[in-house]
């Protein structure tokens, strides 16, 4: 498969959950990675969400107290066998999100790449 992306996206883990569009249950996630147009998540799910189905994300960041806020495209999404924390592995394109939030979550997910590489 040919990656398209424009920008480098950086491994994280951390907390999150989200609420498909015209749903009212936010169900868990994980972020496990980010970048500046997108993020990858992962997903325990009993159900495959539709590719294009817009998803209302609350992500924790741990510098900070809110949850932060983001809107997404889920461009594609994967099947996970074997996997105890994950049904489902998902690409979103992030298509709302405040630029404060943004640049929060990206300085995090940096100085954590950062951490990894130097260790």
């Amino acid at each position: 498969m040919d990656d398209k992306r424009k920008y480098r996206r950086f491994p994280i883990l951390l907390n999150a959950r989200y609420l498909e569009e015209n749903k009212r249950e936010w169900h868990e996630c994980s972020v496990t990675n980010v970048s500046r147009e997108g993020m990858g998540v992962g997903i325990y799910s009993r159900e495959r969400i539709a590719i294009g189905s817009v998803l209302q994300l609350e992500i924790a960041v741990p510098i900070q107290k809110e949850l932060i806020s983001a809107m997404g495209t889920l461009m594609w999404i994967k099947k996970l066998n074997g996997n105890p924390r994950f049904n489902f592995v998902g690409g979103l394109m992030l298509i709302r999100m405040a630029p404060e939030d943004r640049w929060t979550l990206l300085d995090h997910v940096y100085e954590e790449w950062c951490k990894q590489v130097n260790d």
